[in-house]
């Protein structure tokens, strides 16, 4: 589903600005990105300049409805102010920090999930992988 979207973007941003991001993104995109699972000349991607809620903009001001979720991290939508909030929080103490060091959200979001698994599983190993998940 989508229906064209007013002059200003959720954000902002104008759709004068969204349409020249989005043109120079995809060019951008074009020249140096890989894109997985797929055949890469035979592609052409949809730019996606601002987002809220449950739909997203492509670079030419139409609004999606995005049944996706993102490949299902935006289960709650996009943009949510709780999420968005708790971002900015964490970036302003500690944007990332690398796995051998300690740190308060990483132990608390462990501690969370050891509260919800059954039995003895008190550990947790977070990873960006599904390959390093699995091993």
């Amino acid at each position: 589903m989508t229906t064209t979207t007013p002059q200003v973007l959720p954000g902002g941003q104008s759709l004068d600005a969204a349409i020249a991001e989005a043109t120079e993104a995809y060019q951008l995109d074009r020249k140096h990105v890989f894109h997985s699972w797929s055949a890469q000349a035979q592609i052409t991607p949809m730019t996606i300049v601002a987002s809220e809620g449950s739909y997203v903009w492509d670079g030419e001001g139409n609004r999606y409805l995005d049944f996706s979720s993102q490949l299902v991290f935006t289960n709650i939508g996009h943009q949510h102010p709780k999420v968005v909030a708790a971002i900015a929080e964490q970036a302003a103490k500690l944007c990332t920090i690398a796995p051998q060091h300690a740190n308060a959200a990483r132990s608390e979001a462990a501690r969370l999930i050891a509260e919800r698994t059954p039995g003895d599983l008190t550990k947790v190993f977070f990873t960006n992988g599904g390959a390093d998940a699995v091993e």
